[in-house]
């Protein structure tokens, strides 16, 4: 094949479990789990903040969501991938719609001032509701 035909051929678009190893994975680990009192995982607890629209706007506005090199489409999908694949303890997840990519653009872009009092107060919502993500979060 010669040159200009790799170019006018389209690149694979890659998917959600490889963006989340290029762009994720680094900080929150292989399985998602991040690092106890450093980077709370995100396995569990994606679902449930995704439950509410608190949970919703910080999981959005957190720096590595807010500042990541992804598009608005693939960080939708990025985290409707972790969602599913690594749902709270006991497998259920509460009924959330899906991320989409407007949603995230529209949040995103206001980065939080203070994550981790965000943090805090979004915990303290989700306990109140009987979503509280896990206690290492």
């Amino acid at each position: 094949m010669c040159a200009t035909a790799l170019l006018a051929t389209p690149m694979a678009r890659a998917t959600p479990a490889q963006d989340y190893i290029l762009y994720c994975m680094g900080c929150h680990g292989a399985e998602a789990q991040g690092v106890p009192g450093k980077v709370p995982p995100l396995a569990g607890s994606v679902a449930l903040l995704m439950a509410s629209a608190v949970g919703r706007n910080y999981v959005l506005r957190v720096p590595g969501a807010a500042n990541s090199a992804l598009s608005d489409e693939a960080l939708a999908a990025v985290l409707n991938w972790l969602a599913q694949r690594y749902p709270p303890p006991g497998g259920s997840a509460p009924a959330a719609a899906p991320f989409t990519a407007a949603e995230v653009g529209s949040l995103r872009h206001a980065p939080l001032a203070n994550v981790k009092e965000s943090r805090r107060e979004v915990v303290r919502t989700l306990a109140a509701s009987g979503l509280a993500p896990p206690a290492e979060y």
